[in-house]
């Protein structure tokens, strides 16, 4: 009895503690992708796990609408993690690196150390099997980014999402993320809207 309990108590505080991510307040035309975004994910789908890609130019706002699909859906997943500039962090300081960081904010197991990538995809798979987890991969640009840190949609439990930004619409193609969504420049009346605020 007492196991159930602290699992409950441990369940409720992880949803009322989990951090939003800073979105700026000016949020001009994101609206409609959020929900396009949220309907690819379609989170009420409970016994599958979906990755979707959203892909486009850089600067045109795909952490931005990660960011706020991120904050809009949190509260359904057991662990989250949203690990931002793949791309910058893998070139300085390795793969082993963001998958330190996806097993911290996931397992919440400040012990787990991983010292090369394939140790790494190991113990991921083997920690996150039985979790839904909310990830988010943000600005990739390497195939091998993508392998090493979910590199299938069974590494993870059922109900799982995962969101990948990224330039390359290829690398998408790559890694058979069928569900993606372009984020487009600001139309004529949005841009003005900005400019205007």
């Amino acid at each position: 009895e007492y196991k159930f309990i602290k699992e409950i108590v441990e369940s409720v505080s992880s949803k009322f503690n989990r951090a939003f991510l800073h979105v700026p307040d000016v949020l001009v035309g994101l609206e409609s992708p959020v929900l396009e975004v949220k309907s690819l994910l379609d989170i009420e789908s409970d016994d599958v796990v979906h990755m979707v890609g959203i892909h486009g130019l850089g600067g045109v706002g795909k952490t931005t609408l990660a960011v706020a699909v991120y904050n809009s859906i949190a509260c359904h997943f057991e662990a989250c993690c949203f690990l931002e500039n793949v791309r910058e962090t893998s070139n300085k300081k390795g793969l082993e690196s963001l998958q330190n960081i996806l097993l911290s904010k996931t397992v919440g197991d400040m012990k787990i150390e991983v010292t090369n990538s394939r140790e790494g995809t190991d113990i991921i798979k083997r920690k996150l099997k039985e979790k839904k987890v909310l990830l988010v991969l943000d600005d990739v640009n390497e195939h091998e980014q993508l392998q090493a840190i979910i590199g299938s949609p069974d590494w993870f439990g059922r109900g799982s999402r995962v969101i990948i930004t990224t330039r390359d619409e290829q690398l998408l193609v790559l890694h058979n993320v069928k569900r993606t969504y372009k984020v487009r420049e600001l139309n004529e009346k949005h841009a003005l809207q900005l400019l205007t605020q």
